[in-house]
């Protein structure tokens, strides 16, 4: 089939013929937008005290997959954004590669990762999948932003600090 033209075949510097899968799908009469429907959703909240809150967060995010027609794969941690040994995060990050995944979905940026998220946006462009976010924050000042980091940092680690102690 290569050699009549039939379908699209790469050369290896050993003269070994490979296939991309865009030819594959082409010849299975496939969309590759139609294979990857998977929208990851990703909810958080800090602390068990609120879990109403999670749940209600769970509910608008699928309700905005619901009303796009995305079928939802649903991921959700209670943990603080800085730590980054949440078990479903871990299970999100894992999951991106996959070629039926199109889309990760948030709330809010800092629902996904306190600090970082420039960087989760990249590595999932590096797969082709795109990250929704619902609510963008208000644009606000550096110093303001700044002010606002450095509290988050210091109660999170000061919360650390003293659960030990107890």
């Amino acid at each position: 089939w290569d050699n009549t033209g039939k379908i699209k075949a790469v050369r290896t510097p050993g003269n070994h013929r490979r296939i991309p899968m865009e030819e594959i799908e082409r010849i299975k009469g496939e969309d590759a937008d139609e294979q990857r429907v998977v929208s990851l959703v990703y909810c958080r909240c800090s602390t068990d005290k609120q879990k109403e809150n999670l749940e209600r967060q769970v509910g608008r995010v699928l309700e905005h997959c619901l009303e796009n027609e995305w079928k939802a794969e649903l991921f959700k941690d209670i943990g603080s954004g800085l730590n980054e040994e949440r078990r479903e995060f871990k299970r999100l990050l894992k999951r991106i590669p996959g070629s039926d995944v199109k889309r990760v979905v948030v709330e809010h940026k800092d629902r996904l990762t306190r600090f970082g998220f420039e960087t989760f946006t990249a590595y999932c462009k590096g797969f082709g999948v795109e990250v929704v976010v619902l609510e963008e924050a208000e644009v606000k000042e550096f110093e303001q932003e700044m002010a606002e980091d450095l509290v988050s940092l210091v109660t999170s680690y000061s919360a650390r600090m003293y659960g030990r102690r107890g």
